[in-house]
């Protein structure tokens, strides 16, 4: 291929002359250099032209480095500045003299010089499947002149030898050739520098012409430092040309991609998927779009290649509904005001999540949605009406389905339509109206009419219209009528609930089961156990408020523990209150073990939380040393003064129950209140100190709250080994009914002295009250022996 003709496709992006210092004697005629950069679909090509001689050329395997003999001013700015696929990172060395370059590690180098001119060519590396050199049928130009605006990047062709017109008519010059350019004549000619506008619409864009610059030799110009590199940030969101990406005729254009792709090669096939993934996009087929972008990300793509491939598959997942607003470009991008496109992805993005960022962007979002096409339209109006519906947010659902109205009438035919505008007038208190649109998009048997039953029956039972049986009957129709989609865990959470509140909790159980058997290992199950918190919190509500059932809460763990867990939140909350149940009705190994499953889960303040909750049914549970031994592992830093009291508490508590009273009386140093107080006299009882906690246990039932029975029968106990007869005897005259119908039933009369008969017979009141007494003792001790 003859020189030039290589030269004028590989040059593309940026031109740029300087000059070497020029001896004093030659200081009137300075010597030029040019460098020039430029893009090819197959290598990156850098352009030294020096009159004076050929610089010396270092080729390392990650980049390398030019050389001359004196400083040259190089353009660092705006070479760092100029997107390049394989040249990058341009920095200055030995005061000026040398220029090195990074490009892929790898790549194959080619180093020649014709003439004046010195050539670095560098190409991909080496790839399995291509040979180097090997012709690409297809080139970007043409995918860009199939599908206008698809490319994210402007591709820019590479620049032909044409005049470069000046843009106001006193700088018009005569047009240079592509030889005059590269002669350090031409080059002390040189144009003024003209920006290409930027094309948005069918006609492919055009090349921006080379930009050449004189540079003043360095002794001419005042000492500069030279300018950092700039770093790499990504371009733009540009608007998405989506008609033109759809195309008139679906058939023809899907075909004439699929060809495309089958025809070409390298990175021109990696461009024919990205505009296969464009028309899916366009035309709302996710599944298509997404095996498209995974076989581009299979051909190594370009940087600017990757990006593209990024966006996409961020609109892909807005389009779902599954995107991730912490990562996703729309969302950390600034919308830019000339992009309506960036709002309505954002928009999207962020509705499933946060509808309150996402409604910033609504109305740009909603006026650009009108040149999107059908499909695509629909399913974005759909999301952001089931956003503004969950949310709530009444005047935002009323411009979407306003906006669903005036397209097209947007899902006037499948009964979408009647149900957002019946959740509209939910929200607007109108029930009458909510449940004549309900009862409208009911009468069709698919998605959007079973939801409109659910939400039907579930509107009629808060209104008093409808009660459980009659909900229970309904729902059970419509469980074995139809099956698939969202609306059969909304119709089971519904029914659980109904069943919860007629007091079937075998049935609710089931339920809750069925949810977590059938979805808890889909992707839509994780959705579908969302839902069931709400009948898992229901379920757990009425055992609370009902005696008796710890035997359903044990049957819950037991049966359906790992749908508890999946269902759960991240604090645990719903384990938590099934274990304060399991420990209320004495299952206190099956509370241990759960509590012991939620702290493992959880980090900082709610471990220490849990933690606390687990000491506490230890030490119910006479494990002290255990309790002590989750106390210390589930220590979060820096814990409130409330949380801190709690633990201090408990730890005082778990030495008590283990004997060591000294260790006790330290960890209660500076408490004070009841519970300290108790502790403390329960440490000297268990220590032996009888007159001791004999007055501890005095001062608790001196105090003003009603006293427990464990106070008053252990105050008596106290005085008993104390030797203090008037103590037990004052207890049993002022505390003796306290304790009726508690363990501690006869004990004081048990432990009362009788009066001494002075030598008289007994008289039989007396022998009767003793063996009261005697008999109220024995069945202590039975009650106290029996499991």
């Amino acid at each position: 291929m003859h020189p030039c003709r290589t030269l004028s496709i590989s040059l593309a992006l940026l031109s740029v002359t300087t000059a070497l210092t020029a001896p004093p004697a030659a200081a009137e005629a300075p010597a030029t250099i040019t460098v020039q950069t430029g893009d090819h679909a197959d290598f990156s090509r850098l352009a030294l032209v020096n009159a004076q001689g050929a610089p010396a050329v270092d080729v390392g395997s990650c980049g390398g480095r030019v050389a001359f003999s004196q400083a040259v001013p190089w353009p660092l700015e705006a070479l760092n500045g100029t997107y390049s696929r394989r040249l990058t990172g341009f920095q200055t060395g030995e005061e000026g003299r040398s220029l090195t370059m990074d490009w892929p590690c790898g790549a194959r180098v080619t180093v020649r010089r014709e003439r004046r001119i010195t050539f670095i060519d560098v190409a991909d590396p080496p790839r399995p499947a291509r040979k180097p050199g090997a012709p690409v049928p297809a080139s970007e130009s043409v995918l860009l002149a199939e599908a206008p605006g698809a490319s994210v990047f402007p591709v820019i062709a590479p620049p032909t030898p044409e005049p470069v017109p000046a843009p106001t008519a006193s700088a018009q010059t005569a047009p240079i050739s592509l030889a005059e350019r590269l002669s350090p004549v031409a080059s002390a000619q040189a144009q003024p520098i003209v920006q290409a506008q930027p094309v948005a619409k069918a006609p492919p864009p055009k090349p921006e012409p080379a930009r050449t610059v004189v540079a003043v030799p360095p002794s001419a110009m005042p000492p500069v430092a030279a300018p950092a590199p700039a770093v790499q940030a990504d371009p733009p969101i540009r608007a998405f040309d989506l008609d033109a990406w759809a195309g008139d005729d679906y058939p023809a254009r899907k075909q004439h991609l699929e060809q495309r792709i089958a025809d070409s090669q390298g990175r021109a096939r990696v461009d024919a998927l990205l505009a296969m993934a464009r028309f899916t996009l366009a035309r709302a087929l996710p599944e298509e779009g997404r095996a498209a972008l995974d076989a581009a990300e299979s051909l190594t793509p370009g940087p600017d290649q990757r990006y593209e491939l990024r966006l996409l598959r961020d609109a892909f997942r807005a389009l779902d509904g599954t995107a991730d607003p912490d990562d996703s470009q729309f969302v950390r991008a600034q919308p830019t005001p000339a992009a309506a496109d960036h709002h309505v992805w954002r928009s999207a993005t962020l509705a499933p999540s946060r509808w309150t960022a996402a409604k910033s962007s609504l109305p740009i979002a909603l006026k650009r949605l009108l040149s999107y096409p059908a499909d695509l339209r629909g399913r974005l109006l759909t999301q952001l009406a089931e956003s503004a519906g969950e949310a709530a947010d009444g005047p935002s659902l009323n411009l979407i389905v306003l906006e669903m109205i005036t397209l097209d009438g947007i899902g006037s035919t499948d009964g979408r339509l009647d149900f957002f505008r019946g959740r509209l007038a939910e929200l607007r208190n109108e029930t009458a109206e909510a449940l004549t649109h309900y009862k409208r998009a009911a009468a069709l048997p698919n998605l959007y009419g079973h939801r409109a039953q659910v939400r039907s029956i579930e509107l009629r039972l808060a209104s008093g219209a409808l009660d459980d049986p009659g909900a229970i009957a309904e729902l059970e129709s419509l469980r074995y009528a139809w099956r698939g989609g969202d609306v059969e865990t909304d119709a089971l959470a519904a029914l659980g609930a109904a069943y919860t509140r007629a007091g079937r909790i075998d049935a609710a159980l089931d339920i809750f089961g069925l949810l977590g058997r059938r979805f808890g290992a889909t992707a839509r199950g994780q959705a579908a156990l969302t839902t069931g918190r709400g009948l898992l919190d229901a379920v757990i509500g009425h055992l609370e408020k009902t005696p008796g059932s710890a035997l359903d809460a044990l049957s819950l763990q037991v049966r359906y523990g790992r749908t508890v867990a999946l269902t759960d939140d991240d604090a645990g909350t719903q384990q938590r209150r099934l274990a304060r149940l399991l420990a209320r009705g004495g299952f206190t190994l099956e509370a241990a073990r759960l509590l012991h499953t939620v702290a493992e889960a959880t980090r900082g303040a709610e471990r220490a939380a849990v933690g606390l909750e687990l000491a506490r049914v230890l030490l119910d549970a006479g494990r002290g040393t255990e309790a002590l031994a989750v106390l210390d592992h589930t220590a979060g830093p820096a814990p409130d003064a409330q949380a801190a009291e709690r633990r201090a508490l408990l730890r005082a508590e778990a030495f008590a129950t283990e004997g060591e009273a000294m260790r006790a009386f330290d960890a209660l140093r500076g408490l004070t209140g009841p519970e300290a107080a108790r502790i403390r006299a329960d440490s000297l009882f268990r220590a032996g100190e009888w007159p001791a906690a004999r007055a501890a246990y005095a001062e608790l039932l001196g105090g003003q709250d009603a006293p427990l029975p464990d106070d008053i029968a252990f105050h008596a106990l106290a005085a008993f080994r104390a030797g203090d007869d008037d103590a037990v005897t004052a207890a049993a005259e002022r505390h003796g009914k306290a304790l009726a119908g508690t363990r501690w039933a006869g004990l004081l009369d048990a432990l009362a002295v009788p009066p001494d008969p002075a030598g008289k017979p007994l008289s039989s009141a007396t022998v009767s009250g003793q063996l009261a007494a005697a008999e109220a003792l024995a069945g202590m001790v039975r009650r106290w022996k029996t499991p």
